[in-house]
């Protein structure tokens, strides 16, 4: 899904766009000094109106166009050549196997065996795929396993109307997923078998990787907006006072407030086991660590809860490690990045091999 993949070549800067439900993210970062960032922004989507729409965007063109113009103005973003990441609720991920095959025909079959697997007609979407199993092009064939992911060609033709209203010129689209990766395995996790889970605003996926490359991909309803609801519902309060008791108590001030969360959070924690032991029983590995994303990581207690639940180490997104800043923004960068992740991935794929 790339346009002009040769700009990469001569642009030295350039542009993460993270349109999420509840709030748009960019992030701008440069080659100059190694990788270092030049600016980012946020606007949250609540000051916006909302309107569904078929593909998940919860908010419409205008709406979109007009908060991320302003984010580009107040953070003064120069960069044009921008990579964009796609939700990965507007995307369709899949695996299957496949018998032995060159590569020459490995794309004839993954294109017999797409309908079987994506619920909308081939025309109307665009296909990505990477061998997760076995290898076409050793001489020693064995069967093959593909991760599929396909993007509904409505959701490609709406960001790029909105690039194109912003005056940005996409470099690429990819789904989140993999910018979340690449905004957060370095260099000695990249042999290893992490769980890489992104708790949204609506939703929650829980991704593993193996060796650099997406195993595995379940997306669910335990989500921040969730947890937020609960109290809403158990306190009788509104919305905003419920996120600020839940940011500020979370799971370790107050045991009420803990016995109200936790129910949420058993769930999720459930749902994460049974995905790591499918895993496990399907390729003989084990998850090694995690890595918390998205806007939940922060809670109060939730990784030591959830760590001493699983028995796994967890850590909390920090997909500014590797990158420079100006000095005095330590303590914002960390507080930020758990939800800058996937801006922050997006715009690395112009500076890093993946």
């Amino acid at each position: 899904m790339s346009a002009n993949p040769l700009k990469s070549l001569f642009s030295k800067s350039f542009l993460g766009v993270d349109i999420g439900t509840s709030s748009f993210k960019v992030v701008e970062l440069s080659s100059r000094k190694g990788i270092r960032l030049e600016n980012y922004g946020q606007l949250r989507a609540e000051y916006f109106t909302e309107k569904k729409s078929p593909q998940g965007l919860v908010l419409s063109n205008d709406y979109i166009i007009a908060g991320l113009s302003s984010v580009l103005q107040e953070a003064k973003i120069k960069t044009k050549e921008a990579f964009f990441a796609i939700p990965d609720y507007a995307t369709f991920f899949t695996s299957f196997d496949l018998p032995a095959m060159s590569k020459p025909e490995l794309e004839e079959a993954i294109r017999y065996e797409a309908p079987r697997h994506i619920p909308l007609p081939l025309a109307d979407v665009t296909l990505d795929w990477e061998v997760i199993k076995g290898n076409p092009q050793a001489e020693n064939k064995q069967p093959l396993k593909v991760m599929l992911v396909a993007v509904p060609n409505e959701t490609i033709n709406q960001y790029d109307k909105i690039a194109r209203a912003l005056g940005l010129r996409i470099v690429a689209m990819e789904t989140e997923v993999f910018a979340l990766a690449r905004g957060l395995i370095k260099y000695q996790d990249k042999k290893s078998v992490l769980g890489l889970i992104d708790c949204g605003h609506k939703t929650t996926t829980i991704n593993i990787f193996s060796q650099n490359i997406l195993k595995s991909s379940h997306s669910i309803d335990i989500s921040n907006e969730e947890l937020t609801q609960s109290l809403v519902n158990a306190l009788k309060t509104d919305p905003r006072k419920a996120e600020i008791v839940k940011k500020t108590y979370g799971l370790v001030k107050d045991q009420n407030i803990k016995k109200i969360l936790v129910p949420q959070i058993d769930i999720l924690i459930k749902e994460t086991r049974g995905v790591f032991n499918q895993y496990f029983l399907e390729e003989k590995e084990r998850v090694e660590k995690i890595i918390m994303a998205g806007g939940m990581a922060h809670l109060p207690g939730l990784k030591e809860y959830f760590s001493e639940q699983i028995k796994l180490p967890i850590e909390t997104a920090n997909p500014f490690i590797d990158v420079s800043y100006p000095p005095g923004l330590d303590l914002i960068l960390k507080k930020i990045g758990p939800e800058f992740t996937i801006a922050v991935g997006a715009a690395l794929r112009g500076l890093v091999q993946k």
